[in-house]
């Protein structure tokens, strides 16, 4: 884990101009996007085919790895605001806990190996967002009515306050980097039913001053977000993950099967028909910039580390250069051999980052 040292003008402009390129060339694969798109350069993309109804799921999806059914079979669900949802509690039942925050198109299991590391030394929540992992995936409605980020961070409230916690450790992750700084925000408001003592946030890209959106994700939020008629093709889902991660980890021996995990927890309950449709947060960010940009500049109550990875394609590393720049006092670790997903990239590192912060009061 490297500290931060401040770039140069010359050098936060070549990340931006390098990674903007990157993410144009892998448009097919970066966070959904080639799924989203219904057309790109004049062909239609799965997405487009499984909107009309022409495309068919094959049956023939791999098993489920072992690591990923023991992760379902330690969950349970509950209903909140009436929703089905479903969450992972592990560790002493006390009211303190390490309350987590998953990502776009992710799921609580992403953090599966970051709840193994830190083991019995406190309780940890991890829920899937509505839409998300086991939770329920309505098919009925659009974004607006059935998953935008303040509708989130509303579940994970209430989770929170059925729970019982009082106080929590929070970390945030891509997508949920934003329904974490909505609860952040809350909290300095007097909201929440418990007290941050300490905040995480991996990466994620909240600042979308900074994105350069790509064809596909300009048609994409530009068509309906309701559900699709079909579900996506196993390959389709499966191709969402692999550029997304950096070199080393796409090298790693089992790196197929945790992208299988992450395309099984899509695939879960007829989740690839509204995974696309779940992009229209994009606009939300947008919608809501100041909101959460200001509470990532400003957050007063409570300490907070940003760990992000250097070859994240999907949020640029400069975007981690410029918390640290407006917020001075944020604690900024960089991972050189770390792409999108830190939780499942090395598990141990953001494990042991909270267990050094598990004194933060």
């Amino acid at each position: 884990m490297k500290r931060h040292e401040e770039p140069s003008p010359d050098e936060l402009e070549r990340q931006i101009v390098d990674v903007s390129r990157r993410r144009f060339l892998h448009a097919g694969t970066m966070g959904l996007a080639g799924l989203a798109g219904a057309t790109a350069f004049g062909v239609a993309t799965p997405w487009a085919l499984a909107q009309d109804g022409s495309a068919n799921a094959p049956k023939d999806r791999p098993p489920v790895p072992k690591r990923l059914q023991k992760w379902r079979s330690e969950g349970k669900y509950v209903e909140l605001m009436g929703k089905k949802i479903w969450y992972h509690d592990q560790g002493p039942k006390t009211d303190d806990a390490v309350f987590i925050v998953h990502g776009y198109p992710g799921s609580s299991w992403d953090f599966q190996g970051v709840v193994d590391r830190i083991g019995p030394k406190t309780r940890t929540v991890v829920m899937d967002m509505r839409g998300f992992g086991m939770s329920e995936k309505p098919l009925d409605g659009d974004y607006q009515r059935n998953f935008t980020l303040t509708m989130q961070a509303d579940l994970y409230l209430m989770l929170a306050k059925h729970l019982g916690l009082k106080t929590v450790l929070l970390m945030a992750h891509d997508m949920g980097q934003t329904v974490g700084l909505e609860i952040m925000a809350r909290f300095e408001e007097s909201r929440t039913p418990f007290r941050i003592r300490h905040a995480i946030l991996l990466d994620g890209s909240t600042l979308v001053d900074m994105c350069v959106p790509t064809e596909f994700q300009k048609q994409a939020l530009a068509a309906p977000s309701t559900a699709l008629k079909k579900d996506l093709a196993w390959n389709d889902i499966y191709n969402i993950f692999p550029e997304s991660y950096s070199k080393e980890s796409r090298a790693r021996d089992d790196f197929k099967e945790l992208v299988v995990c992450q395309a099984h927890q899509i695939d879960y309950n007829q989740g690839s028909r509204t995974i696309g449709g779940i992009v229209h947060y994009l606009k939300e960010r947008k919608e809501n910039f100041n909101r959460w940009s200001r509470t990532l500049f400003e957050f007063k109550r409570a300490p907070m580390t940003v760990i992000w990875g250097e070859q994240d394609p999907v949020a640029v590393i400069a975007m981690a250069d410029r918390i640290k720049r407006e917020r001075p006092v944020t604690d900024l670790y960089k991972h050189a051999d770390c792409g999108h997903w830190p939780s499942i990239e090395f598990p141990d590192r953001i494990g042991d980052a909270i267990i050094a912060r598990l004194g933060s009061v």
